[in-house]
């Protein structure tokens, strides 16, 4: 199925357990195959500096849309840190529970994926999708004192598995990616700005679509590319003046 849904002038809409803001702030998202975490930047203008306040882990929903027709671009948790907590928010998707989570101990006759889900268990993830292809157990794997990404990199690196893994819809994924039942559009003229190319990526700007995420194929029709195209990384951000803007990057031939 191919998607031509688009956005006229979005806007963000952030939400955290005590607030919902909609003006007074810039806001940057980032998304992203390799950075494996998502993450958005809420900077706070001279009007809502030192007014607003939040707790570390609390829950925030980041929208974007119009009027009262709005999609989740990010489900996430505040981190706040004293040296900048009053300025901005910088909100994460359910990543930071893994990367907070400690992983100590030894593993017997243990396939990766028990590991992955003893990690996410000790994080408290509940929700997940884990590739079912059999690597083969191991007599032991020893995790000495670290976090749960970089116990599911160690797993990666014992079994010789390069899986990408992230979190889409508050979902945890490794191995695998969402069901895409739509492949979207975009097209010259129509919802791309312009088209550019650095190095091996090639830059889209369009308007902010949060239904678009990294690891997901779009289709692009422009003079300068057409064909159907693997999304690497997003970003969206809008300025002082509320302007949206997105850039979706993709790698092709040429």
């Amino acid at each position: 199925m191919v998607g031509y849904k688009k956005l006229i002038s979005p806007e963000f809409r952030i939400s955290t357990e005590r607030y919902e803001i909609t003006s007074g702030m810039e806001v940057e998202c980032f998304s992203s195959r390799e950075s494996r975490s998502d993450w958005c930047r809420v900077e706070l203008t001279s009007q809502l500096q030192n007014i607003l306040s939040y707790e570390d882990m609390e829950k925030a929903v980041v929208e974007l849309g119009y009027g009262d027709d709005y999609d989740i671009l990010l489900k996430g948790y505040c981190r706040r840190t004293e040296a900048d907590y009053w300025k901005e928010i910088m909100i994460r998707d359910a990543m930071i529970k893994v990367e907070r989570s400690e992983i100590k101990g030894t593993f017997v006759d243990c396939t990766p994926q028990d590991i992955i889900r003893y990690v996410l268990t000790q994080a408290g993830i509940k929700t997940y999708r884990l590739n079912n292809t059999e690597y083969g157990k191991k007599e032991t794997f020893l995790v000495n004192k670290q976090n749960g990404i970089r116990t599911i990199a160690q797993v990666g690196s014992a079994w010789g598995i390069n899986h990408d893994f992230f979190f889409q819809n508050e979902v945890f994924y490794w191995g695998c990616k969402p069901e895409q039942a739509t492949i979207y559009v975009l097209e010259e003229s129509e919802n791309i700005l312009s088209l550019k190319k650095y190095g091996e990526l090639y830059e889209i700007e369009t308007l902010g679509v949060p239904w678009i995420h990294h690891s997901q194929e779009v289709e692009v029709s422009h003079s300068k590319y057409s064909g159907t195209v693997k999304v690497e990384k997003t970003i969206i951000k809008s300025d002082s003046r509320g302007y949206t803007r997105m850039y979706i990057y993709f790698k092709g031939g040429g």
